[in-house]
């Protein structure tokens, strides 16, 4: 198959893409929903520089610096769920089969200080709800957890049971004892509490029994007690540690009674009690570990009837977590005597030790009695509280419900501070019926930096559900009659589309980083201002509804909007004219963004006019400056691009839905800033008659030479507009477009003059011409020529009627040299006109077997392709004015089950098509759920790609390496790559099934200096196997190459060495580059050279020099320096002067130690000690070969060897080789040396790998020493002959003359080996070259 995932665009956040978005609070919709796709900062100094955000994203997370708003680390897929926790297919079905369950999401994702180890929420997308926890080491997920196992005993419910983690909330670290290995020693461990809760619970709707024994609830803990009890405790720990004592105020909890306490359990697989609808888990994890160690069941007498939702470990509480959820009325048992019900105390807010299992305590305070009941909002349902904030001072933390409301706890002593309350200024239907307006709060956060302290302000950011920021002073007002009055410094309206999914300040920063719930962006706002307002410092966006249509910015003749394809230079984004997808959003999204495949951060957005939030408050009042989309441009319906005059004025064209204007952009200005193209006669203006529905435009095209542009309309005429000016320049059919305003259409209807009146000025110069008489055969041949303009008329008039269309113009082309324009529409016709005279071709209209629906037309070689109804593709040459191709269609209905690529046909409408830049290939996607890849030629199809979701458009790449494609429901761009531009690829065209594609992910982008070195340091070191580093799942990149060339795949093969080609041929003619190279005449002196440039004659004799002198004035303190140092067995101690030790080797020459005779293995231990003078290759070649004696290791010994040499230059091995031996009388030293080497080469030659370098190394080596060699060999040859004729004995024990008979054996194996491979690969040339000569001579 021909592409794989590559990355993905525009995807920042978890983002709901759902168009309909309804109350996010309501009772049905408030769990598991809100906490979702919220980010971690994980701060790592105060700086934002050093700062990182965890955000969840799909099936992984990404982790971004701050700075930049760039991602540096992007995780692998998540494991799938436990199979009860998905739906299950409807109607029956399959057994094991699932709705939904392969698509994981992610929830939240939280990453310790050094971004090694992170834990992560998620469950079935279908289910819409967290039901399980992982643990992922950097990007690598370790363990699985599920958090609910009891749900697998009992029956399903087609998956409608609403237990789900709805909070993660992280109490430190914890260390434990390590067992195996490294038993004895610590590790430290991450502990988080896990918040669930149960989501099918009706609080509010109907009553709930609590199953009790009917005694007053008692509190376990009460402010004083818990003070009194704990002194010494757990709460004066500095850390929150669990530590593994019992402090006092657990012991005196364990004496309360039972009905007090919370279900404790050691076990996760216990089921909660029938009135349980919330759960904590205690989990631990460690690098490489993940347990739960504690689950506590919400089922007291008062946690059956609270609900969480949030939760909060507060500041120097230890073992200590705050709940806040969803406040729930209970009957309390009746009495024993007198049967009278009661109402108990309702709770919203609960203080738990997550140590002891208890409830701490109940907090009172945020019940607000009045007339109507507590805890319920003014249409009846409850409050509940959506966010809790720990504030900078000690037991006070702000508590956002959804009511609006803020309130400031102190959670010592129960006490509400006071209250800041929010009201949407959108005009709802809610409000305008008098109802309740209040906006919900979904995040709070606390400004810490010392700014705001010597400003003499405490801000307080609060985000709320309509997407606006309010930022409060909680200073008091002074001279203020109520003491909980607080100032507002300044509310940003509209920051996040769909509201606010999670907010926070920078640790002493005055940056706000703020995520949308549905806005698909990041916004980080600095507070720099006197008057405490925000601005926007950096920005992230994307597309708030999943994108309809994609194109390539200048796509050259792929897209038929350029002349000429601009190719790119990936690497570092210089030219991004071909790296730039332009993408048009969906409903309720009217943006048109520009997205970068090469740089994240050249993402834009364009503009459509300046100052639209002063417009928008200008018109619809201060209080709704956020409803700027009111002001937009409709959704866009298609689009055109033209490169030739990008420089002179605008080069984009865009139509829009049910409009019949076209609009010109400019891309280098990123702006709407051309003129508007429409024909005179239509009011632009809003307020006055709209042009009729025939006048939608439905299609569109530019020139080639970038000056005209070509629209076409519902009712079947196509405009031609200029794009300079934006002048209409005619229509096809010519008649069609008049070229009058409304004005002078309506004075011509009435006869009355006007400027310009071309009728006007005829009928004067008939009068003129009428005063000098007419002569009767004058007035014969103007009546023929009327007569014979009338039947002209007539005629064209048909011709035009034939060929004119009678629906929808879909699909318009332009050739490259402006003289043919082609139309399709929906009335089957596809015509050609004349560019220049607007008359159809003779041949046209020419029918189609079905209507067409789109079209793609390739400059190059005048192809046309148009998409039908019936599901195929038409390929049209416009040359022949032939169908030439017909890719599936009706015509294939009846074999469409025949297994062969010729007939095979889409299922589904085909949502968007496109040919290749070669105009070889052309791709289709359809709706039903694939996209196809057609070889035209062949007319086969070659690819075929399925998708879990409907493709809704395609583009590809100027250089036909990446398909961009756009999903159904999908708010991010997927790229695929083309395999065949890196790795051979056979199209067979034989395809049975399609290949099921895995959703891209994002690629991380370090673009500062030093981001990966920042994350590095951060990082523990992995204490995973070897075996660890296998992908998790398919799709992931291979593992990277650690710099050794390339592995032969199987036994006998080949492989090169990859390294650069002047490597290893300059080592063949290496004298001849040294000639070259050799300098003409020494250097000389400048004749006049300024007095501050110091003229040396020699540096390296003066460095010589210099070193002699410290040499001779230093020596003993330069020896005793180097001693000093690791490494004197290595090469750096050839540059040791130690006379001693050189001394002391003579003497151990000249007066061998006894034990060294005795024992080899101390004599080969001390040979190893000896430093090579010569070069490293000397000392490399001596370490390998001691190392296979030592180790006896089989297999190959010289990789080192190899290696070192590769790392080189040709002059520098050129070196290497030749101080090996220095010539015959250097064969002391020498010859074990060249025998060493000529091992070396026996054993790489035989290896098979590096090729092309092995045999440069080869040659270089006998060029260098093949003279000593052959008189080696002429000696030993000569002493043989001699042997033989004299009858002395031959001295065997020599071992001078071993070594040269090993080293001349081992070089006549050397070039048996060679001389072997040089016949074996010549017979194959030559098998290969009769082959080729026989079956040409067959052809």
């Amino acid at each position: 198959r021909l592409f794989q995932p590559h990355r993905s665009l525009g995807l920042l956040t978890a983002a709901t893409a759902s168009s309909s978005f309804k109350n996010h609070f309501s009772s049905k919709r408030l769990l598991h929903r809100s906490q979702k796709g919220k980010f971690h900062l994980q701060p790592q100094s105060q700086s934002s520089d050093e700062s990182f955000i965890t955000v969840p994203l799909g099936e992984r997370f990404q982790i971004m610096t701050v700075s930049k708003l760039v991602p540096v680390l992007v995780s692998r897929a998540l494991p799938p769920s436990a199979v009860h926790h998905r739906r299950s297919i409807k109607g029956g079905g399959t057994p094991g089969k699932f709705e939904g369950g392969d698509e994981e999401e992610m929830h939240r994702a939280i990453s310790d200080s050094s971004l090694n180890v992170t834990l992560t929420t998620h469950g079935p997308k279908a289910a819409g709800r967290a039901v399980s926890i992982t643990l992922y080491s950097r990007t690598r997920p370790l363990v699985c957890l599920d958090a609910f196992p009891f749900l697998a005993k009992e029956k399903r419910n087609n998956g409608n049971n609403g237990w789900g983690i709805v909070d993660v909330i992280p109490l430190g670290k914890q260390r434990i004892a390590m067992s195996g290995e490294k038993e004895g020693k610590m590790e430290n461990t991450l502990l988080f509490a896990i918040v669930c809760a149960r989501g099918d619970a009706r609080v509010g709707e109907e009553r709930i029994d609590v199953d009790g024994k009917g005694e007053e609830v008692q509190i376990v803990g009460d402010d004083s007690e818990e003070e009194s009890e704990s002194g010494s405790g757990d709460e004066s720990e500095p850390t929150a540690t669990i530590s593994a004592s019992t402090s006092s105020d657990d012991s005196s909890d364990d004496d309360e009674d039972d009905d007090c306490s919370m279900s404790s359990s050691e076990s996760k697989d216990a089921p909660p009690a029938k009135h349980c609808y919330g759960r904590v888990l205690l989990v631990r994890a460690a690098r490489t570990n993940l347990e739960i160690i504690k689950t506590i069941d919400l089922d007291g007498r008062i946690g059956s009837n609270f609900i969480p939702f949030v939760g909060l470990h507060p500041a120097t509480y230890v073992n200590k977590i705050l709940l806040g959820g969803r406040p729930a009325v209970a009957r309390a048992p009746a009495d024993r005597e007198g049967d009278v019900e009661e109402e108990t105390e309702m709770t919203s807010m609960l203080l738990l030790n997550v140590r002891s299992g208890k409830m701490i305590h109940s907090f009172r305070c945020l019940s607000n009695p009045g007339s109507k009941k507590r805890g319920e909002m003014d249409d009846g349902r409850s409050v509940v509280i959506t966010a809790l904030e720990q504030s900078p001072a000690v037991d006070t933390v702000a508590v956002g419900t959804s009511d609006g409301s803020v309130h400031l706890v102190n959670t010592l002593h129960d006490v509400k501070l006071f209250t800041l309350r929010h009201k949407s200024k959108r005009r709802t239907k809610k409000a305008m019926s008098g109802g309740n307006n209040a906006s919900h709060v979904s995040s709070i956060s606390f400004r810490t930096d010392g700014n705001a302290t010597r400003q003499g302000v405490a801000p307080l950011a609060v985000g709320c559900d309509d997407g606006s920021v309010s930022v409060w002073d909680l200073t008091p007002v002074e001279d203020a009659d109520d003491a909980s009055r607080r100032t507002l410094l300044t509310r940003m309206e509209g920051v996040h589309h769909g509201g606010i999914s999670a907010l926070e300040y920078l640790p002493g920063e005055p940056l706000l980083l703020s995520t949308g719930i549905r806005s698909n962006s990041m916004v980080l706002h600095v507070f720099d201002a006197p008057d405490h307002s925000g601005r926007v410092l950096r920005s992230r966006k994307g597309h708030t509804s999943p994108p309809r249509l994609l194109r390539y910015l200048h796509p050259g003749i792929g897209g038929g909007g350029g002349s000429s394809s601009v190719l790119a230079n990936v690497s570092d984004g210089t030219d991004a004219s071909s790296c730039q997808i332009l993408s048009c959003g969906g409903p309720g999204d009217l943006s048109l963004r520009l997205f970068s495949t090469a740089r994240s951060n050249l993402d834009k957005e364009y503009s459509q006019g300046p100052g639209l939030e002063k417009k928008a408050k200008k018109l619809f009042g201060s209080d709704n400056g956020d409803r700027r989309a009111e002001l937009l441009l409709p959704e866009i319906a298609a689009l055109a691009t033209g490169d030739a005059r990008t420089r002179e004025w605008g080069d984009l064209v865009t139509i829009h839905r049910d409009h019949a204007m076209a609009y010109v952009w400019s891309t280098k200005r990123g702006a709407q800033s051309g003129p508007v193209l429409r024909q005179p006669h239509w009011n632009i203006s809003a307020m006055k008659e709209r042009p009729p529905r025939s006048a939608h435009a439905t299609s569109l095209a530019i020139s080639s030479c970038g000056n005209f542009a070509l629209v076409g309309t519902v009712g079947g005429v196509v405009y031609k507009y200029n794009l300079q000016s934006g002048l209409p320049r005619g229509s096809f059919p010519r008649d069609a477009a008049s070229s009058l305003t409304s004005e002078e259409e309506r004075r011509r209807r009435k006869g009355l003059k006007f400027a310009g009146d071309v009728g006007r000025t005829m009928r004067v110069l008939e009068k003129k011409a009428g005063k000098g008489g007419t002569m009767p055969s004058d007035v014969d041949k103007a009546e023929r020529d009327r007569l014979n303009y009338l039947d002209a008329e007539a005629k064209r008039k048909a011709v035009i009627g034939r060929a004119s269309h009678d629906g929808a113009v879909v699909g318009i082309a332009i050739d490259s040299l402006n003289r043919t324009v082609v139309t399709a529409g929906m009335d089957s016709k596809l015509v050609l006109w004349n560019f220049t005279t607007h008359m159809p071709h003779k041949k046209s209209p020419i029918l189609l077997p079905s209507p067409a629906t789109k079209l793609a037309h390739v400059r190059d070689s005048d192809l046309a392709a148009i998409a039908m109804k019936d599901y195929g593709v038409a390929v049209f040459d416009c040359s022949s004015l032939t169908i030439v191709r017909y890719f599936g269609g009706s015509r294939y209905n009846g074999r469409s089950l025949v297994n062969d690529s010729r007939f095979m046909s889409h299922t589904g409408p085909i949502s968007d098509l496109s040919f290749g830049p070669d105009g070889r290939k052309l791709f289709t996607s359809s709706l039903d759920g694939t996209v196809r890849v057609w070889d035209v030629p062949t007319g086969l199809c070659v690819d075929w790609l399925s998708f879990s979701s409907p493709p809704t458009s395609l583009a590809l790449s100027p250089t036909g390496e990446f398909l961009a494609t756009s999903h159904v429901g999908r708010l991010g761009i997927s790229l695929w790559c083309d395999k065949s531009f890196f790795r051979m690829v056979l199209l067979d065209g034989t395809l049975k099934e399609p290949a099921k594609m895995n959703e891209p992910c994002p690629v991380a982008e370090c673009e500062q200096e030093g981001a990966n070195d920042a994350i590095a340091s951060l990082a523990m070191s992995s204490t995973l196997s070897k075996n660890d580093d296998v992908s998790f799942d398919d799709g992931e990149s291979e593992s990277i190459n650690d710099g050794l060339p390339p592995q032969a795949k199987e036994q006998g093969l080949i492989t090169l060495s990859g390294l650069p080609p002047a490597h290893w041929k300059n080592l063949f003619h290496l004298e001849l580059v040294k000639e070259r190279n050799k300098p003409t005449e020494a250097p000389q002196k400048p004749p006049q050279a300024p007095f501050f440039l110091q003229w040396r004659s020699g540096l390296e004799s003066g460095a010589a020099d210099a070193t002699d002198q410290t040499a001779n004035a230093g020596g003993t303190s330069n020896n005793d320096t180097q001693t000093k140092k690791d490494g004197l067995d290595g090469w750096d101690a050839v540059w040791s002067d130690d006379e001693a030790e050189a001394d002391n080797d003579g003497l151990n020459e000249t007066e061998p130690n006894n034990e060294s005779k005795n024992n080899p293995t101390a004599e080969s231990n001390k040979r190893r000690k000896v430093v090579h003078h010569r070069s490293k290759l000397a000392e490399l070649l001596q370490s390998c070969f001691d190392a296979k004696e030592v180790q006896s290791i089989s297999g190959e010994t010289y990789t080192d060897v190899t290696f070192h040499l590769s790392q080189m230059g040709p002059s520098s091995i050129d070196v290497e080789i030749s101080s090996l031996c220095y010539g015959i009388h250097d064969l002391d030293e020498g010859l074990p040396l060249l025998h060493l080497a000529s091992m070396w080469l026996l054993e790489a030659c035989q290896s098979h790998q590096s090729f092309e370098a092995v045999n440069a190394y080869l040659h270089r080596f006998l060029h260098v020493h093949g003279n000593i060699i052959t008189r080696m060999d002429q000696a030993l040859q000569k002493e043989n002959e001699e042997s033989l004729l004299s009858d002395a004995p031959v001295e065997e024990d020599d071992p001078q003359k071993l070594k040269l008979k090993e080293f001349i054996e081992t070089i006549v194996l050397l070039r048996e080996k060679q001389k072997g491979a040089s016949n074996r690969l010549q017979g194959k040339m030559q098998h290969t070259i009769c082959l080729l000569r026989h079956l040409s001579r067959m052809v």
